[in-house]
């Protein structure tokens, strides 16, 4: 299911998903500065995926996934530690870069022009921004096609 939203309507759209699917596991899938964080602070009972890694990454772990420019080989690193590190709940939807095992996954997309503004106002690379979300479209479009899951497509309008 497809639906283009302001942040009010994708905050009414989550909640509707998170309330429809509240007995299956829900993997929010966004870029860096897509809002996620400030989707998440504003819908109770949900997770973010730095909050659950963060606090059991040793300081190397931390140090090789915060390098810049962002690479595959960084993505890779950060997805195997987010596959061995973070699960998520039923009844606790979390908001994530990475493609964690659930029921339910729902992308939330924006414009290249979007994401370029939003970067700007974070004082964050573009690129960066820009290359994960390629990553995520890969690995979204790679489960669309080999899954049965339930998939939701929120296209962010602001």
């Amino acid at each position: 299911m497809a639906i283009k939203t302001s942040a009010h309507e994708t905050i009414n759209a989550l909640n509707a998903i998170f309330e429809k699917h509240k007995n299956e596991r829900i993997c929010v899938l966004g870029t860096t500065c897509c809002g996620k964080s400030t989707l998440q602070e504003q819908i109770p009972g949900t997770v973010d995926m730095d909050e659950a890694l963060w606090p059991q990454l040793t300081n190397d772990e931390e140090a090789y996934i915060c390098q810049k420019p962002w690479t595959r080989e960084i993505g890779d690193f950060t997805r195997k530690l987010v596959k061995e590190k973070v699960t998520i709940k039923v009844g606790q939807p979390i908001f994530s870069l990475i493609l964690l095992e659930a029921e339910v996954i729902v992308y939330l997309d924006l414009s290249d022009e979007l994401l370029a503004e939003h970067c700007k106002k974070r004082g964050s690379a573009f690129q960066d921004a820009k290359n994960v979300k390629d990553a995520i479209e890969e690995a979204w479009n790679r489960q669309r096609e080999n899954n049965e899951k339930v998939f939701y497509y929120l296209n962010l309008t602001e």
